[in-house]
């Protein structure tokens, strides 16, 4: 196997890195493949992603990277009528997927050391039995969180398969080792592989008390994201809060029902409501103008969007599900709801609007991600994640 010796603050024999991803039909698992990458990039001697849409990837500053697109892309279950023929070819293209992300990976076996399944989840078996078969070795950054759906339970089926055939499993965050079952196999967890935030992009602009009350919700539009449960507590809370304006950005199969209720509010009760179908720029200056960020998510891994307010100086109130309690400690770094009931959310957000140390709470929110989820500390654990791997694949080749 050729090595490369290098010195410098990764010194260390480099290895070349292959990342096998889902070809997801949204764009935000793109940003964080790219963000992956670059985090890669002075930490492997060349790296290899094997995906479909591999146009959506930003590699224009990395010059270690060959893409190799498998030409299929995933579609919403809803893009297709009736429902259960769309749910066919979903699985259809599920199947195609991993075939020719196999395809890939074997053709590029040569250019291989380390395979690292990232956004994968649920199409890298087959790529991954094959990864076993090549005697390359893997890690899975796990990026799911608890089934909570029924064709979820149904992938969920893969899991004790997965955890067993992976070498090394990194979790995006430590909550997700109990809540998935990952216990059993501690001895191949690994530092998490948490996305990093931009903090030259997100940064604190104003201080909570020169911000208006901004009440504020981004994110698809799902019921599992609890957009439903945010939209009913908004009337609750404008008969307790004065000067009140709720803000909602994002997209999905419930934004019809978004506009039809938030337009109701406005015309019949006179709320302050503003409907952005989504911010390609500009979205730090959006958390700027939050007094508080909601997100009552019934299902989530380790939510991009609260880090990214925090590190804007912006308090969360979100659910605590995933990795969410892992960066969230209630009233120290942000808030909790113990429910997703309207009545609920509507309670904690009159409370934290008035509570009298919301400028401490956003201050340390914002020190926490200063000091976890930079650039540097994400490559930091990379780094280490990598030179685990490497020193089990050099003792296997010696």
């Amino acid at each position: 196997m050729p090595q490369t010796v290098l010195s410098g603050p990764y010194s260390q024999t480099k290895p070349r890195v292959a990342i096998i991803s889902f070809p997801w039909k949204s764009h935000p698992p793109y940003k964080f493949l790219s963000d992956l990458i670059s985090i890669l990039e002075p930490i492997s001697e060349k790296i290899v992603v094997i995906d479909g849409n591999t146009d959506r990837i930003d590699t224009a500053h990395c010059r270690k990277v060959v893409t190799r697109d498998i030409g299929i892309s995933m579609h919403y279950l809803g893009d297709l009528k009736p429902k259960y023929f769309s749910a066919v070819i979903w699985i259809l293209k599920w199947f195609m997927i991993q075939c020719r992300a196999s395809l890939e990976l074997a053709r590029a076996r040569a250019e291989v050391d380390v395979v690292i399944f990232y956004v994968a989840y649920p199409g890298y078996l087959l790529p991954l039995v094959l990864t076993k078969l090549l005697r390359k070795k893997s890690i899975g950054v796990v990026t799911h969180g608890k089934a909570t759906t029924t064709i979820a339970r149904l992938w969920g089926l893969q899991d004790p398969i997965l955890f067993t055939l992976l070498d090394g499993i990194s979790p995006e965050s430590r909550g997700l080792i109990k809540q998935l079952g990952i216990e059993k196999y501690r001895h191949k967890v690994l530092p998490e592989g948490a996305r990093f935030i931009d903090d030259r992009r997100y940064r604190k602009h104003k201080r909570l008390s020169e911000r208006a009350n901004v009440v504020g919700f981004i994110g698809r539009m799902t019921r599992e994201k609890g957009i439903i449960d945010f939209v009913h507590a908004i009337p609750l809370v404008a008969e307790q809060v004065q000067d009140l304006k709720f803000s909602i950005v994002g997209s999905g199969p419930l934004s019809d029902w978004v506009n039809e209720q938030c337009n109701r509010l406005s015309t019949e009760q006179g709320i302050d409501i503003s409907l952005t179908n989504w911010i390609e720029t500009g979205l730090a200056d959006y958390y700027n103008e939050l007094k508080l960020f909601v997100l009552p998510t019934y299902l989530d891994a380790f939510p991009t969007s609260i880090l990214e307010a925090m590190a804007c100086g912006t308090p969360v109130l979100a659910t605590p599900v995933g990795g969410i309690p892992d960066v969230i400690a209630d009233e120290c770094t942000g808030f909790l709801l113990e429910s997703t009931a309207p009545d609920h959310i509507a309670a904690r957000i009159t409370k934290i609007l008035n509570y009298g140390e919301l400028d401490k709470v956003a201050d340390n929110a914002e020190g926490l991600i200063r000091q976890k989820f930079t650039r540097t500390a994400a490559t930091e654990r990379y780094n280490k994640m990598l030179k685990e791997v490497l020193l089990d694949l050099q003792r296997s080749t010696a």
